[in-house]
């Protein structure tokens, strides 16, 4: 392919739909880290610690299959919430190899506070859409995501 059709094919490029995902995704970290710059929390820590509010009890690899995640990042992610204080890790009675993530007085201190950042963002995410709407970009994101399993 010669420079000039590689230069023609580029101007032609508009964003697609992996941009826009991205594109949104970066705004919602912005919002997130902006409402947490006085926390010791960073926007990872805030979403693994909003799942852990709403689902106490539920072992890593069960985390990081509801947030469509690696173990790996949600070891790391747990592991930062012990040493910050906001969860427990417990061994789970009937696997003695898992461990069982609870959250800590303090996280639950300010789960109100980390329930209405999330609020807003989801707020913010379905404006201007109606439930019909949210159901069909739902299932339409679901379909693209697993095309890359």
């Amino acid at each position: 392919m010669d420079e000039s059709s590689s230069r023609n094919r580029m101007k032609s490029y508009e964003p697609g739909i992996g941009r826009l995902i991205a594109g949104i995704r970066q705004r919602i970290y912005n919002m997130v880290a902006k409402k947490l710059k006085d926390s010791d929390l960073d926007v990872g820590q805030f979403f693994f610690l909003h799942f852990i509010l709403c689902h106490e009890g539920q072992t890593q690899e069960q985390i990081a299959s509801s947030l469509l995640l690696d173990k790996a990042t949600i070891s790391k992610g747990v592991k930062r919430l012990v040493q910050l204080g906001y969860v427990t890790r417990k061994v789970n009675v009937r696997d003695k190899r898992e461990y069982l993530i609870y959250p800590t007085d303090k996280a639950l201190e300010q789960a109100l506070e980390i329930d209405a950042i999330f609020s807003d963002v989801h707020q913010r995410l379905y404006k201007n859409l109606n439930k019909k709407q949210v159901e069909q970009l739902e299932m339409l994101l679901t379909r693209v995501y697993k095309n890359f399993e």
